[in-house]
């Protein structure tokens, strides 16, 4: 099964060990970054901008979120959600939707009135996230972002970047691949693998016991450190731990 690519943010950091296999001992890559790591906590959101139909005419825009949106307009948890509208020009921009002002989330852009409106306190900002009105001290913040040659689009989100660690456990009459990362509340993430870097990921199946059947493809952050199991591939291929997002 192919995973969509628009599902998932890639921040891992790079992690190797070492398996026994035909030939004799080789090296085994479990998580790879596809893309310069930030020296800070931004991580990197791959999106394919025409998974989203608002974004294919001037004005269009998107609400993506990690966390869930509570009633007050706050996120449910550390992540708020990204403002991605398209441009007069035909560009794309990225804006963070936590408003200055109390830390709401911002709509998206109306298209009647051209402007995000705070939900919470009606503070007013442009398409490009400069201040209109409202008590919001300044504008929203633009996040950077680049065009792939494929067409997608990587994003640079605040507070995203997270690091795994993982060694290759033998359990006698077979190996498994623990997988340790910190797993935010509410935040959902899938485990997946790829032969070669330029093959598409595809979902692996993983338990959060290292003897237990790999019968699980979700795993809904609690806050705390995570264990997560796989098994070993039959070559050298690359593993990661991604983040799952939706229109919030």
């Amino acid at each position: 099964m192919d995973v969509s690519r628009r599902l998932f943010v890639r921040t891992f950091l790079l992690n190797t060990a070492w398996m026994a296999g035909l030939g004799g001992t080789q090296r085994l890559r479990l998580a790879g970054e596809l893309v310069p790591s930030p020296d800070d906590n931004r991580g990197v959101l791959n999106i394919h901008p025409e998974d989203y139909p608002a974004l294919a005419e001037s004005g269009g825009s998107v609400r993506l979120g990690f966390n869930p949106v509570r009633s007050n307009h706050l996120p449910d948890g550390t992540l708020h959600p990204i403002l991605i509208n398209r441009l007069e020009s035909g560009g794309l921009i990225v804006l963070n939707a936590e408003c200055p002002h109390a830390s709401c989330a911002v709509r998206t852009l109306s298209q009647s009135s051209n402007t995000h409106t705070c939900p919470c306190h009606a503070s007013r900002f442009g398409v490009d996230g400069r201040r209109i009105s409202g008590p919001a001290p300044f504008g929203l913040e633009v996040l950077e972002s680049e065009i792939c040659p494929d067409g997608s689009l990587d994003i640079l989100v605040p507070r995203l970047k997270f690091s795994i660690a993982s060694k290759v456990l033998d359990l006698g009459i077979f190996k498994r691949i623990k997988i340790d990362f910190p797993a935010r509340r509410k935040v959902s993430y899938q485990v997946v693998f790829k032969s070669e870097a330029a093959d598409d990921w595809q979902i692996v199946p993983f338990a959060t016991s290292e003897g237990a059947t790999l019968s699980q493809s979700v795993f809904p952050g609690e806050g705390l450190l995570t264990s997560l199991f796989v098994d070993v591939p039959k070559d050298q291929g690359i593993f990661a731990v991604q983040i799952l997002q939706e229109e919030v």
